[in-house]
């Protein structure tokens, strides 16, 4: 048996940055869901002047350069600091891992997730206590707005509730919640991260994530450590769906243009595009989101349909109808060092039947080119796993998933696919 994949357990940094196929991977550190224009177009510049041109938009709403090399790096992380987006040293940027809701402050809602995530982000830096969290600990804060957060993944939830409350959830327990006042929600969700931090320590390091913690210990033992008592909560916001991101759309009395790029991955050029409808048909304004999609905001509804016009323009997703969002891949080989094999080389091929298998998110397949299957945690209908010999086929599952079939070749890949989008049009 071939030795498995090897689990980083972090996340690409400007300060740690990860080696891939295509030279160093860097992250340009967003403190919640905010980017303004100027931003947007600096970064599509240090891509270009000191990466390869190419920029991903992780599935934790952060911009990532590739391509960057040993030469550049140093030009890199000055330019990154003089528009914020480089965090104070390694330590501060290891911890400060935080995702906002996208329209965070825009509209009359709980709380501004953005204002709560810049105190987060703060405390995070300045307690030495939290410095021990790991480094995929991942922070939400949802204000309840569209759209909304409801199916991302996370260790803490700080998520807007009735009557001016927080409900503070637990990864691992998504029935159950600590219920304090919006002006609590802060200490209660950095009280339940020291808790984990005191029972990771007592039980020898072995808990990477809350949801590891909660599936061994029980979901009460963490705020039991934190002097907090959970209650039963069934009431989740509804999951945002694509029709609810691209496009010109009105939330409330905010409106935007919502584009993305297949996987996710922006080239310098498209980034550029986006700051520049940002700056001259927006309100110099964009917003990061963990769905491949930025939103652009607008005046009005006629701003946002004529940046959805001009988005089109650069072959950029705007409608929900797009059959790449129906494909989910990872880079694959060879900019992966862990990945077996090419992925995004068939995705253009297999995306109209990908989108007639499709699942509840419209999302119908899961090309990953290793079992960490790092671009899609959840079961997809068909998940398409890279091996030596082609692709194994996994049902209803994720990359680590029992296969249905292995070593399907990529023709025979296409007539299993067709299958199944026959059978699912009937």
């Amino acid at each position: 048996m071939p030795p498995g994949p090897e689990i980083k357990g972090w996340c690409p940094g400007a300060f740690a940055p990860m080696p891939s196929g295509d030279g160093l991977l860097i992250r340009a550190k967003a403190i919640g869901s905010r980017l303004t224009s100027a931003q947007a177009h600096e970064i599509a510049r240090i891509a270009e002047d000191c990466g390869n041109g190419l920029i991903d938009l992780s599935q934790r709403a952060q911009l990532q350069l590739r391509g960057i090399s040993e030469a550049t790096i140093a030009e890199a992380l000055r330019r990154l600091e003089a528009i914020g987006m480089l965090a104070p040293n390694a330590d501060a940027e290891r911890v400060t891992n935080v995702i906002a809701s996208p329209l965070a402050g825009l509209a009359p809602g709980g709380f501004d997730a953005n204002a709560m995530a810049a105190e987060l982000a703060a405390e995070l830096q300045r307690d030495p206590t939290l410095r021990a969290l790991p480094p995929k600990f991942l922070f939400l804060l949802d204000d309840g707005g569209a759209p909304s957060l409801a199916e991302v993944e996370a260790d803490i939830r700080i998520e807007a509730a009735a009557k001016g409350e927080a409900a503070i959830r637990v990864a691992g327990a998504p029935e159950r919640a600590i219920f304090v006042s919006v002006n609590e929600a802060l200490d209660a969700a950095l009280r339940l991260a020291r808790a984990f931090v005191e029972l990771r320590a007592q039980h020898a390091y072995a808990f990477r994530r809350v949801r590891t913690l909660v599936e061994a210990l029980g979901a009460d033992a963490m705020p039991r450590a934190a002097r907090f008592a959970m209650r039963a909560c069934n009431e989740t916001p509804a999951p945002a769906r694509w029709a609810h991101i691209f496009g010109a759309r009105r939330s409330g009395a905010v409106t935007y243009a919502g584009v993305g790029a297949p996987f996710g991955r922006w080239r310098a050029s498209e980034l550029a595009a986006v700051a520049e409808f940002a700056q001259s048909a927006g309100t110099g304004e964009i917003r990061l989101t963990p769905w491949r999609a930025l939103l652009i905001i607008t005046p009005d509804e006629d701003a946002a349909r004529h940046v959805v016009l001009r988005a089109q323009d650069h072959d950029l997703i705007i409608s929900a109808d797009d059959q790449r969002l129906a494909v989910i891949a990872c880079p694959g080989a060879p900019e992966c060092p862990q990945a077996v094999a090419e992925t995004r080389a068939h995705v253009m091929n297999l995306a109209p039947l990908a989108q007639k298998i499709g699942g509840a998110d419209g999302v119908g397949l899961h090309l990953s080119g290793c079992a960490k299957g790092c671009a899609r945690q959840s079961a997809s209908p068909i998940t398409l796993l890279a091996c030596a010999e082609g692709f194994d086929l996994i049902e209803n599952g994720g990359a680590d998933g029992a296969p249905r079939l292995r070593a399907l070749t990529f023709e025979a890949v296409i007539r299993e696919l067709s299958a199944r989008a026959a059978g699912s049009s009937q």
